[in-house]
């Protein structure tokens, strides 16, 4: 049987890369998967005033929240990821900051790129990050609700 062995995201990481979200201390912030550790919440700890956030084995559901919030953070399960960005672009009024693997990255088809457009969000910024504890690169997506950085087309060659 395969370890089971969960790696929850290094706290210094999360630190990091929330520097990156151009959060004001106005905005009410939604942690979409906070985990047992709840890294990403606590790292947004004096970073404003209102925060939030959903797990699922504390009884929170992501996909049941309703409040709209400015911003929806966090590190979501990779296997239902784009489900995540799904949900985020309703409830976000500002902007969303996800962290994940290849595999979720290439989830960011031209439709689904178009449905956020749609809905006002656009890639504004990637950071790549490594941890030795997880295999390959992981990419740190921050959409915003103004005109972004990607091109793409829907035409396959």
């Amino acid at each position: 049987m395969k370890d089971k062995t969960f790696n929850y995201t290094n706290p210094l990481m999360v630190k990091n890369l929330i520097t990156l979200i151009p959060i004001k201390e106005t905005d009410v912030i939604l942690d979409a998967g906070s985990g047992k550790n709840k890294v990403w919440y606590n790292a947004i700890q004096n970073t404003v005033v209102e925060k939030y956030e959903c797990e699922i084995d504390d009884g929170c559901d992501f996909f049941k929240w309703h409040k709209k919030v400015d911003w929806v953070i966090g590190n979501p399960p990779f296997g239902v990821g784009w489900k995540f960005v799904e949900k985020a672009i309703e409830i976000a009024t500002e902007g969303i900051a996800f962290l994940g693997n290849i595999n979720f990255f290439n989830q960011f088809t031209p439709i689904r790129l178009e449905k956020m457009k749609e809905k006002g969000f656009e890639l504004q910024h990637i950071h790549v990050v490594a941890d030795k504890r997880w295999f390959g690169r992981y990419y740190f997506l921050i959409f915003e609700k103004k005109k972004g950085i990607l091109n793409w087309e829907r035409k396959t060659y």
